[in-house]
């Protein structure tokens, strides 16, 4: 090929584009690329003059601080132009085989952020993009205007990653399912209603049905969840979710869920007010707003803590394993299912309780001078995290209205934050928690979906 009278060698071709075949080219011991510009009829892009625009662009790119090729040479009678050979793997050889592109997720998002703050897009297309010396490139010059529907976000994404594949929950996967929580809550606090630590409380809850456990749909990617629908208690309400790399699965898990998840009325799921694409993904689907809300308190632990119990009260630590029988108990009479204690002892189910991340520390009863427990609070609290959850918190009636749950609470914010969280999290509204310094910050609507 010859680019204004200077001759090149074509090893071999490196790719075709909507604009034009892309080879690499030597000359004087050098490799580079030459573009030749094609005119393959497209029926949904229009191009214009095509060697102008890849001028054009060009120029565009490199204000917007886009790290892409340089370009050598330009022939516009023969509309070729010669550019900087970037060697390397391209992220669709890396997703094809396997190696992890998580790592250049920051840099294409930056890319991102100088594209759109230019008013630009680029090319998401994991062909246009090289990894060379642990830095990415965009080696390809088209850019368009900015439109949202197809910035990386709301389009290139979805390519980025290997096809998530299903598979029912299985008990191995449980620790799987915690990490997925835990950073689903870290990319992206409208999740914050299901985090790793209620999902742990409700699979050891006296109410939760263990037998519908196989019915969680997970969906997995590099050996990892990315993707998860699981069912609150019993049939009839799930959570739905998908890391933000892999938000296109949302109606998958979401038509899933309906499904698999649903009792004879339908299914519910509770979507922040403020997350409209998936707001929308459920409209799309058939759900409709219902008149259920649920509300995300939270505390900053940012200052001191210190209480006492009234007097002739103790503090003692209780293990939710060792001391299940005592706490169920106390929970029995704290939520006023009555004092009767022959009908809670044959409400019991003998099953052994696991606690895989729980903290003896942060579970804390009032107990009276007999040792009975009649107040109590739990905080869970993983070091991946910076957050305390609050679940559950009760006091039986005889012992309410004396400050005992405010005073335990204020000691189990003070470990927690011993042990590095920020902030305190509980799902509540109610007076109690505004009373102790809790704001709400996240509002969830319900939208429900009628059974068929």
């Amino acid at each position: 090929m010859t680019v204004n009278g200077i001759s090149y060698r074509i090893i071999r071709l490196l790719g075709k584009g909507k604009g034009g075949y892309s080879y690499l080219v030597e000359s004087d011991g050098k490799q580079f690329v030459v573009k030749q510009i094609h005119h393959e009829p497209c029926d949904y892009y229009s191009f214009g003059n095509k060697i102008e625009a890849e001028l054009r662009d060009y120029e565009r790119l490199r204000k917007a601080g886009i790290r892409i090729p340089q370009m050598c040479a330009a022939d516009t009678g023969a509309e070729r132009i010669v550019k900087e050979y970037i060697e390397g793997p391209t992220v669709m050889e890396m997703v094809q085989t396997g190696v992890p592109v998580e790592p250049y997720l920051a840099e294409v998002r930056d890319m991102a952020a100088k594209a759109m703050a230019a008013g630009l897009n680029i090319d998401y297309y994991p062909t246009n993009f090289v990894v060379h010396d642990g830095l990415l490139w965009y080696v390809d010059y088209e850019c368009n205007d900015y439109m949202e529907q197809w910035d990386f976000e709301h389009w290139g994404i979805r390519y980025w990653q290997p096809k998530a594949s299903f598979r029912s929950y299985r008990d191995e996967d449980y620790e799987a399912v915690c990490d997925f929580l835990i950073e689903l809550n870290r990319k992206n606090k409208t999740h914050i209603n299901w985090n790793w630590a209620r999902f742990e409380w409700m699979m050891e809850h006296p109410e939760f049905n263990k037998s519908l456990r196989s019915s969680i749909g997970l969906w997995r990617s590099e050996d990892k969840v990315v993707g998860a629908a699981i069912y609150d208690m019993y049939y009839g309400e799930a959570f739905c979710g998908a890391l933000p790399e892999h938000a296109e699965l949302f109606p998958e898990i979401l038509d899933y869920a309906y499904r698999e998840l649903k009792d004879d009325s339908g299914l519910a799921v509770a979507i922040d007010t403020e997350n409209t694409a998936e707001i929308r993904a459920a409209e799309l689907a058939g759900f409709r707003r219902i008149d259920q809300k649920e509300t995300i308190m939270e505390l900053s632990l940012d200052r001191d803590f210190s209480s006492d119990l009234p007097g002739g009260l103790k503090l003692r630590e209780m293990d939710q394993v060792a001391d299940r029988d005592a706490l169920e108990w106390l929970f029995w009479q704290g939520f006023d299912h009555g004092n009767d204690r022959e009908e809670f002892e044959r409400s019991l189910d003998h099953v052994p309780h696991i606690r895989k991340h729980f903290n003896r520390a942060l579970s804390l009863s009032a107990v009276d001078p007999a040792g009975e427990p009649v107040s109590h609070c739990s905080l869970w609290f993983h070091q991946d995290t910076d957050y305390a959850y609050v679940e559950p918190v009760c006091t039986v009636p005889a012992y309410r209205g004396k400050g005992i749950a405010s005073a335990l609470l204020t000691e189990a914010f003070a470990r927690a934050k011993a042990l590095g969280a920020k902030k305190a999290y509980v799902i509540s509204d109610l007076p109690f928690y505004k009373d102790l310094g809790f704001e709400i910050t996240r509002s969830y609507t319900f939208f429900r979906k009628q059974g068929s």
